[in-house]
Order: C-alpha cells, then structure tokens, then sequence
C-alpha cells in the first residue's frame, strides 16, 4: 500500500490488546505501525475506538455489533461490524451505508477514485480546508444549519466543530440512526 500515511498518536496498547481478535489483521497493523492517524490529506483519520464505542452504541442500531475504526472530515463513523462488514454511519445525512466486506481491500481501494467518489466527499472536503484551515484530530467540518433541519451541503455552510459534541447535538435533535422513530 503507497497511501501516504500522518501518524497523530500511538495506539494505546490496551486498545490493541482488547481488540486484536476482533479486527482483521491489516487493521491491527495498521495501529501497531501508524496508530491514531491520518488518510487521505486528513480527510480520514483511523480513531481508537473506545472514544466513540459508547456514542454510536447510543445513537446506532447495529452499535453493539460495531467498533469504530475511522471517522471523517465530516463526522461520518467507519464501523467494523461482526468482525468484517464496513459500514458508513452518516449522522449527518441521517443514515448509514455498507462500503464493503474486507479491510485489505477497503485500505487498497482508498486510492481508488470510484471508491473515493461514492462514499467519500474530498472535493468539498478540499474547498472546506482551503477556506478554513486544517482539522485538529478531535474535530469535524460540521453544517450549519443542520442537515436534518434543512441545511444545504455547500461550503457557506461549513464550520469547524468539535467531532463529538456536534454528533451529539445531531442525535439529541434528530435522533440516532437506523432506530424506528
């Protein structure tokens, strides 16, 4: 794999322990040489899951299944469910996606423009960037208003937020995803 790769932080070493019979094996080395880093320019960064297990348990009706792997620019959670499928929880769109069923092929296919395209939002990630600046790693370009409250995606509606205090505010406003309303 020749993606460029921004180490941010080193896996806590209980985190590794706890979830290595859980992960596939490319992830485990993903977080034992990289950590808590950064994909795609920043616009993906691989997150150590206890910081978001509770949240999407909470606010996902598949949480118990899933462990949060990656999360994005935008907030949207990467989720690794029973030990294999990747899905894309949006709480921004009100709703998730399966992306695929192998992580070697998920990591080999993040240089892959279809992939990129269809779940991922860079070129507007681009723009937000350009306009606002980097990310620090515990925040998100948020939209205000929200999504779910008639907000548009375009980039005059784009602020830097803190990734967890906006996904709250999204689910305590609109509810969690994927639950019978």
């Amino acid at each position: 794999m020749s993606l460029k790769i921004s180490k941010v932080l080193s896996m806590p070493d209980d985190v590794i322990d706890k979830y290595h019979q859980l992960i596939p094996k490319e992830l485990l080395e993903l977080w034992k040489k990289e950590g808590q880093c950064l994909l795609l320019n920043g616009y993906l960064r691989v997150i150590n899951p206890d910081d978001y297990l509770k949240f999407i348990q909470d606010t996902y009706f598949r949480g118990e299944l899933s462990i949060p792997i990656f999360i994005t620019a935008f907030g949207d959670i990467i989720t690794l469910e029973e030990s294999k499928y990747l899905r894309i929880v949006r709480y921004k769109d009100g709703d998730f996606v399966s992306i695929l069923e192998n992580m070697y092929y998920f990591l080999q296919d993040l240089e892959d423009e279809e992939l990129l395209e269809d779940y991922f939002e860079i070129q507007l990630y681009e723009e937000a960037v350009d306009r606002f600046g980097t990310l620090s790693f515990e925040q998100c370009f948020g939209f205000f208003p929200l999504l779910g409250l008639g907000g548009q995606k375009h980039i005059s509606n784009i602020d830097k937020v803190d990734t967890l205090e906006h996904l709250s505010l999204i689910t305590q406003l609109i509810g969690g995803i994927g639950f019978d309303n």
